[in-house]
């Protein structure tokens, strides 16, 4: 009886860390490179889109890349998870982020993983003048 006991825990537990998000050790000047969109931003609101998807509205307040399509002082709308197992965005609204993004089917994306305290990206900006882009990945972020 104890060792059925025991299994059904072992196995709770495991399901229950397949289901956290995890997100691997990165430098911010290899996010920066590698993300195609790099900005601080304060959360305006948080809109739902289904049962699992989310959008996140931000005021931009500095870009550091990706000027090319985001502009200071403009919204900035980037979809992601809406809950925090799935690597969501934080959801503190009025807050300063640094966020990380990558852009495919003319959307931003982002979560936990791509987000930084403002003047970490501000630094890692400033060390790094010229960035290049090497690929749309962000982060190592997964969730599942």
């Amino acid at each position: 009886m104890i060792g059925s006991v025991l299994v059904v825990l072992a196995m709770l537990v495991a399901a229950n860390g397949a289901m956290a998000c995890s997100c691997a050790p990165q430098e911010p000047a290899e996010s920066l490179q590698e993300s195609d969109a790099a900005v601080v931003a304060r959360l305006v609101e948080v809109l739902p889109r289904g049962r699992l998807h989310a959008d996140y509205r931000y005021e931009v307040r500095h870009v550091y890349r990706g000027s090319g399509a985001i502009e200071a002082g403009g919204m900035l709308t980037v979809r992601s998870a809406r809950r925090a197992a799935a690597c969501a965005l934080p959801r503190r609204t009025g807050h300063m982020y640094g966020l990380f993004l990558s852009r495919a089917r003319g959307r931003w994306f982002g979560g936990i993983c791509g987000v930084i305290e403002p003047r970490r990206l501000r630094h890692a900006a400033q060390r790094q003048p010229r960035v290049h882009r090497r690929s749309s990945g962000v982060g190592g972020c997964s969730s599942g």
